[in-house]
């Protein structure tokens, strides 16, 4: 476990060896989860490219599908 403190400004900086396990770099986001009154997680938050090819691909073409929506409403 590693000790960080906390500057005059509020800021932290993370370890580099958490960094690199994090796969983190300058710019990068994070997200602060809170688990309890004296504990946080830090998480990466996913980028573009992450999230680039996670939904299922649609087999049908867009008019095809926007008419099938269209039908279920009314």
């Amino acid at each position: 476990m590693k000790a960080i403190t906390l500057s005059s400004k509020n800021q932290v900086v993370i370890p580099s060896s958490v960094r690199k396990k994090l796969g983190v770099k300058s710019g990068d986001k994070l997200i602060v989860v809170r688990l309890s009154d004296k504990e946080v997680v830090l998480k990466k938050a996913p980028s573009y490219g992450d999230l680039v090819g996670t939904l299922p691909s649609q087999k049908q073409d867009a008019v095809h599908r926007i008419r099938e929506q269209r039908s279920n409403w009314q």
